[in-house]
């Protein structure tokens, strides 16, 4: 069908330049993400790379320091917290394509976390939103984890599932969260 509207308007319109216009635009129609596919991605590229994050935070704070639960908690949470935050400075733009494609509110709001381009009194909030989510993080993982496992290969580990959980991601739907649109040849 997409192919019979393109071969419709080139007939109708002979300039070169309004019908490439016009294919990118029925290239990026045809791109939109469905519910479905934005919760998957989210899921593997955003969600659980979150999560293994704060984890990596928690660990790597209470590895170096054996007396985790004092005072310097506090500098474990702010470093853990910008370190979060470059990450989502990062993902901002498949972040935005997602937000922008979803249709449902409950996906727009939970989506809508990750996104810093906003007014300076909301990425604030989303740092020390980080930040308590950090201090979690490493009270969670000194008084869940044996000293053995966190002075162990827990980080290896949590390396190894962000890894597998972005590359499921970037397999499932690259094209669509990619910055460089390539213009597919669309045949007559």
């Amino acid at each position: 069908m997409m192919t019979s509207i393109i071969a419709g308007v080139k007939q109708f319109n002979n300039n070169p330049a309004i019908n490439a216009k016009i294919s990118l635009i029925l290239y990026r129609e045809q791109m939109k993400l469905s519910n479905k596919k934005i919760v998957v991605i989210y899921l593997f590229f955003f969600f659980i790379p979150y999560i293994v994050s704060l984890l990596i935070a928690g660990i790597a704070y209470n590895a170096l320091v054996l007396h985790a639960l004092t005072w310097r908690i506090i500098v474990g949470g702010i470093v853990g917290s910008l370190g979060i935050f470059a990450v989502k400075v990062i993902a901002q733009r498949p972040v935005l394509i997602m937000y922008r494609s979803s249709t449902r509110k409950s996906l727009r709001r939970f989506i809508h976390f990750f996104i810093l381009e906003r007014d300076k009194v909301i990425i604030g909030l989303n740092l020390l939103i980080d930040f308590l989510l950090c201090i979690g993080s490493i009270y969670l993982v000194a008084n869940v984890l044996p000293i053995e496992h966190i002075l162990g290969n827990s980080i290896g580990w949590l390396v190894l599932i962000m890894m597998i959980s972005l590359t499921l991601a970037s397999y499932l739907e690259f094209d669509s969260l990619s910055i460089y649109t390539e213009k597919k040849k669309i045949k007559d």
